[in-house]
């Protein structure tokens, strides 16, 4: 079954060590830093044309974390991250579907 559009849309986003994401629906997903970081979509990081990853990730720093966040218009995160990249935006349905992430369901209020 397809998601609706409230499960793609967060209600609350905080970090603590990790980037949780709270969702309209009552899930929660969890992504942690690095695993979010070496999954930038940006240009640098991935071909354009053919999709291929061009990132190596063994030059990422397993400390990476983010240094500040802000929506892109109501479907996205930009993050700038401690490594000084800046170009990658996360799009919400990716965060939910796509990205390395936990999960969990909470109760709907």
């Amino acid at each position: 079954m397809a998601k609706s559009k409230r499960a793609y849309r967060p209600k609350e986003i905080y970090y603590d060590g990790k980037m949780h994401i709270l969702w309209y629906d009552g899930a929660h997903t969890s992504h942690g830093y690095w695993d979010l970081r070496t999954s930038c979509p940006c240009a640098s990081c991935v071909n354009e044309v053919t999709g291929e990853k061009m990132l190596d990730d063994s030059k990422i720093d397993k400390a990476v974390r983010p240094l500040s966040s802000e929506y892109v218009g109501n479907y996205a995160l930009a993050i700038q991250w401690s490594d000084s990249h800046r170009t990658g935006i996360y799009t919400f349905k990716s965060l939910r579907d796509v990205y390395p992430h936990e999960t969990e369901t909470e109760a709907v209020n």
